[in-house]
């Protein structure tokens, strides 16, 4: 174990889920027994005694009952390895052990039990990008995939949707996210999407809901809560906005966002994309960019 990081442990988290492959056992949910070792840099909130510079156990906690009570499972073998990746979401954690029980899984016993341990093999950070145009959208938004991919390496990229513009009296967006892994801080990621709008033509106005030839804003950055210096992470629209819950949902149903301490599983049951149209192709087209 490396020397400096911090365990952090949860005992005994009762979750209610469908669990099991028998249909008796997913007519309704059971529950589940869930026990967490995180083991993580923690020296800065040790150093400034803030919650905001350490990994909160309690959200860590909401987290995980809003993943696992939103998503069924058969195994629960598959539910402690989703887990373990859950908490590996926060990249302040270096690794985790989890351990799933599933109380009166075998007659005359207890309970049986699952353990795994997971650990985090790169520093690179999750990192979501939402990419919007509504002036000549297919053009400028395959410039942009091309101009994030040299900058950041291989993308990968949600389905493309046409989306109703607000206000109605201006031409429809192309919206999407794309996916990335990346070192870089979010002050440099920010810096370099703004760097990429004015290369595409971007001309800010009085007006946020002006059209513009590109749009490109850091929705998340792992587990990141920022509000200041001009960042906002996560997008405080992430759960209103379909044309972002929906691509996010996409590239990561097992994705939760810090913040609202909720999965996007939870989170896209009430979030509806009728007026979105998926336009497949272009995606397809846009997919090959990204891959470089």
């Amino acid at each position: 174990m490396n020397e400096g990081l911090f365990k952090i442990s949860i005992r005994g988290l009762r979750v209610e889920t469908i669990i099991g492959v028998k249909p008796s056992e997913r007519a309704k949910p059971q529950q589940v027994v869930i026990d967490v070792d995180a083991w993580a840099d923690l020296s800065e909130g040790a150093a400034k005694d803030s919650i905001e510079c350490t990994v909160d156990y309690k959200v860590l906690k909401d987290e995980l009952i809003s993943y696992v009570s939103n998503v069924d499972f058969k195994l629960i073998e598959t539910l402690a390895d989703k887990v373990a990746k859950v908490c590996l979401q926060d990249h302040r954690i270096r690794m985790v052990r989890v351990k799933v029980e599933k109380p009166g899984a075998l007659t005359g016993a207890e309970a049986a039990s699952v353990e795994v341990v997971k650990e985090r093999r790169s520093k690179l950070v999750d990192v979501y990008i939402a990419v919007g145009s509504n002036i000549n959208p297919s053009g400028n938004v395959k410039e942009a995939i091309v101009k994030l991919r040299n900058e950041f390496g291989p993308l990968k990229v949600s389905t493309v949707y046409l989306t109703k513009p607000i206000p109605d009296n201006q031409p429809p967006y192309y919206n999407c996210v794309v996916w990335v892994k990346t070192a870089l801080s979010p002050i440099i990621i920010k810096e370099t999407l703004r760097s990429i709008e004015d290369e595409l033509g971007r001309t800010r106005v009085g007006d946020k809901y002006a059209p513009r030839t590109i749009d490109l804003d850091l929705i998340l950055y792992g587990n990141l809560i920022i509000n200041s210096g001009g960042l906002r992470i996560p997008d405080p629209e992430i759960s209103s906005r379909p044309f972002l819950t929906i691509p996010l949902f996409e590239l990561n149903p097992d994705l939760v966002i810090p913040g609202l301490n909720k999965s996007i599983r939870e989170i896209i049951k009430g979030v509806n994309g009728k007026d979105m149209k998926p336009l497949l192709e272009f995606t397809e087209e846009l997919r090959k960019l990204a891959e470089g």
